[in-house]
């Protein structure tokens, strides 16, 4: 471990560095879910072994970090993954300002391919907002994190009442009441990261 990234409701991460893989630096996600109950528990374990196959399935994409290692210690659950060296676009928009129409454009252009991907695999993100929007700094590639909330499709999948997924402004209305989510729901939250980006307006 070389630094504490940050902590979400179900977990902490970390910067850390493989020692087998001569220290290629890599994130590590430790499960500690910030819930009681034993359902909340048993979900957040439920959700936090999901991203692990899901990243399994997807970090085939060159634009999705790749799942490194998935493992137990001493009663908490660790995964492994691929480190973004970058800025997310939220940073990014604080740092610079408003987007032109052909930065968007492109955005779209880059993003569009990887959730066609994600979808043909049976996945919906569910959470997409600038922050799960990252610039890798070596090339510029846009790459799609955080599947932590992610779900399998399923017709339509409906979450325990009160449960709530999504962000605020940028998931669908019948995601944030309902539980509700299909491919068009991440085509809606891409949607609002764009507007976000190109007006300066949180939506």
């Amino acid at each position: 471990m070389i630094k504490f990234l940050g902590q979400g409701g179900f977990g902490r991460t970390y910067l850390a560095e493989d020692i087998d893989k001569l220290n290629l630096p890599c994130v590590v996600k430790q499960l500690a879910p910030n819930v009681q109950g034993t359902w909340a528990i048993n979900k957040a374990v439920e959700l936090f072994q999901q991203e692990a196959k899901q990243l399994q399935q997807l970090g085939q994409h060159p634009q999705i970090p790749s799942l490194d290692a998935y493992f137990e210690q001493d009663n908490y659950l660790y995964l492994v993954q691929q480190f973004v060296d970058g800025d997310n676009l939220l940073k990014l928009f604080q740092n610079r300002g408003i987007w032109q129409e052909s930065q968007v454009k492109q955005l779209l252009l880059e993003l569009l391919p990887v959730l066609k991907f994600i979808h043909e695999q049976k996945i919906i993100h569910r959470d997409i907002k600038p922050e799960n929007i990252m610039r890798r700094r070596s090339d510029g590639l846009l790459m799609l994190i955080d599947f932590g909330v992610s779900k399998q499709l399923s017709g339509t999948v409906m979450s325990r009442l009160g449960t709530k997924i999504g962000s605020d402004g940028y998931a669908p209305i019948e995601q944030m009441k309902g539980g509700e989510a299909y491919a068009a729901s991440d085509l809606f939250s891409l949607g609002a990261t764009a507007f976000h980006l190109l007006t300066g307006l949180y939506p």
